[in-house]
C-alpha cells in the first residue's frame, strides 16, 4: 500500500474511531436516564442529537492527541490491539483532564452532572482505539515494508 493509500485509510479510521467515542459518551451519558424518560419520541430522538454533539466535541477534543498516538504507532509498526486499547483510554483520559467542560455547563443546562464522567471517558477511548485497529491499526507501518507478488 502506498503512502498516499495509507493515510486515506488512518483518516478514515480516525473518522469512525471518534464517532465510535462519541456514540459510547451518549450512551453513557443518556442510557441510565433512558428508563425514567417519557415515552415522548422527542426525548427519545434526543440521544441522537447528543450522540452527534458528543462526537463533534470528540473529534475536537481528542484529535491531535489521537493524531499523536498513530504517528508513534506507524513509526514503531505497532500492530497489537492492547497498545490501542491502552492508547485511547489514555487519549480519552487526556481530553477529560485537558478540558472542564463540567465547569462551563454547570449553570446553562438542566442536565444533571455525569458522575461516572473518568470512567466515561477511559471507556470511550478503549472504544475508539480498538475501532481504529480495526479498520487501520492492524496494518500500522506495513506500507513502509517492500511489496512482494503473490507467486501464481
Amino acid at each position: 500500500m502506498s503512502l498516499l493509500g495509507r493515510i486515506v485509510v488512518i483518516i478514515f479510521a480516525l473518522l469512525m474511531a471518534i464517532v465510535a467515542a462519541g456514540i459510547t459518551l451518549a450512551a453513557g451519558i443518556l442510557l441510565p436516564e433512558w428508563q425514567v424518560m417519557d415515552s415522548d419520541p422527542v426525548e427519545r430522538v434526543l440521544f441522537f442529537f447528543a450522540a452527534f454533539f458528543a462526537t463533534s466535541y470528540v473529534g475536537a477534543v481528542a484529535f491531535m492527541p489521537a493524531l499523536l498516538v498513530i504517528v508513534i504507532a506507524e513509526a514503531a509498526r505497532m500492530r497489537r490491539f492492547l497498545y490501542y486499547g491502552i492508547g485511547g483510554a489514555l487519549v480519552g483520559l487526556a481530553s477529560y483532564y485537558g478540558t472542564n467542560m463540567s465547569v462551563r455547563l454547570e449553570n446553562t443546562t438542566d442536565v444533571a452532572p455525569v458522575g461516572n464522567a473518568l470512567q466515561l471517558a477511559a471507556a470511550a477511548g478503549i472504544i475508539a482505539g480498538l475501532v481504529y485497529w480495526l479498520i487501520a491499526g492492524r496494518n500500522a507501518g506495513r506500507w513502509r515494508e517492500p511489496h512482494t507478488p503473490n507467486a501464481a
